[in-house]
């Protein structure tokens, strides 16, 4: 009886956290799609499409490094049970709900984290005294995510703005309307790019909760990410990324400031970029903020008064409160689960 409780835990765990998965899709779908839509290069149906296509494609071309720095090296398996992942995925998704409802563009990825880690230290103090409330916590882990949660927007920023710097000095003297013309094309690649390099993010911190649940549910020996986790991870969130996030594409693609075809490259290959370096450095980065920077700084290029600094306000608020929100939400699903807890 204890086996089957332990196996349809795990079942249920795996479903929750492609759940989260599909969410993160749809949610973070405006991410890629927002610039290429807003400045109309592609259709909302074309946009997701193409995106869609590259968030999956992922899968070819990065490693595991994302979903072990998740499964592994930020939370202490020691102090982890399926059910409390299911509380901390319950946590990150009903934060992320809440977020795309009132259409304001929060990090899926820091929710994860923020649920995940209210569940487990919840499950510590209850089991262990509230000495250990912060045991399960990983410190090395979480000062470099924290780090990047402050670099992310600052550096998709800076390079938004050099990127569209330099895009001014090489185009200086050639019409507005052929240089839309030659971007519009390269925005096919930015977008591209951005997909690619969402779906090699934050497919992998699905992947590596699920492992982690398969883990403590004692189906693994060692922490491993089998390739059938991964498989499913991206074809899950190129399948939330199919449905679209249009309530957020509206927000990050017209409400922050005005684009055209070259400022759209440069905030998408900014944003792009950013990601790529968190993802060589196996650390978990919020797709959201980081774009949002990179149009940010795209917007600042021509004078402060462009970009809608009310709305990047409430966005960065929206920020502060996502891990700590979330937190609270798998802290309070957690008191609720652990009578179910077999452990």
């Amino acid at each position: 009886m204890e086996i089957n409780t332990s196996f349809i835990l795990a079942v249920l765990v795996v479903i929750v956290a492609l759940a989260f998965d599909f969410v993160n899709g749809f949610h973070d779908a405006a991410n890629s799609i927002a610039t290429i839509v807003a400045t109309r290069v592609l259709t909302p149906f074309k946009a997701v499409l193409w995106a869609a296509f590259f968030n999956f494609s992922a899968v070819f071309v990065f490693n595991t490094g994302v979903a072990k720095m998740v499964g592994s090296g930020m939370i202490s398996l020691n102090s982890v049970t399926p059910v409390v992942i299911l509380a901390g995925l319950i946590g990150a998704i009903a934060w992320g709900l809440v977020t795309w409802w009132f259409k304001i563009p929060t990090s899926s990825s820091h929710a994860l984290l923020g649920g995940y880690a209210g569940a487990a230290m919840t499950y510590s103090a209850l089991h262990h005294g509230m000495r250990s409330f912060l045991d399960p916590i990983i410190s090395s882990g979480w000062s470099q995510t924290i780090l990047f949660i402050v670099l992310a927007p600052i550096l998709g920023l800076a390079l938004g703005h050099l990127l569209m710097r330099l895009t001014i000095v090489l185009f200086y003297k050639v019409r507005a309307n052929k240089v839309d013309g030659v971007f519009r094309y390269c925005q096919l690649a930015s977008s591209a790019f951005l997909s690619l390099m969402h779906g090699s993010n934050d497919a992998q911190k699905t992947a590596g909760i699920i492992s982690g649940a398969l883990f403590t549910a004692g189906y693994f020996q060692h922490f491993t990410v089998p390739i059938w986790v991964l498989w499913l991870s991206y074809g899950t969130m190129g399948l939330g990324t199919f449905f679209g996030g249009w309530r957020i594409v509206h927000t990050m693609g017209r409400r922050l400031t005005r684009l055209r075809p070259s400022s759209g490259f440069c905030a998408e290959t900014a944003a792009a970029l950013s990601i790529l370096l968190a993802t060589e450095l196996l650390l978990p980065v919020s797709t959201t903020q980081t774009t949002t920077g990179a149009i940010l700084g795209v917007g600042s290029i021509q004078r402060l008064k462009a970009v809608r600094w009310g709305v990047a306000r409430n966005i960065a608020w929206a920020w502060i409160m996502t891990i700590p929100a979330a937190a609270v939400i798998g802290s309070l699903v957690m008191l609720v689960a652990v009578k179910i807890d077999p452990s």
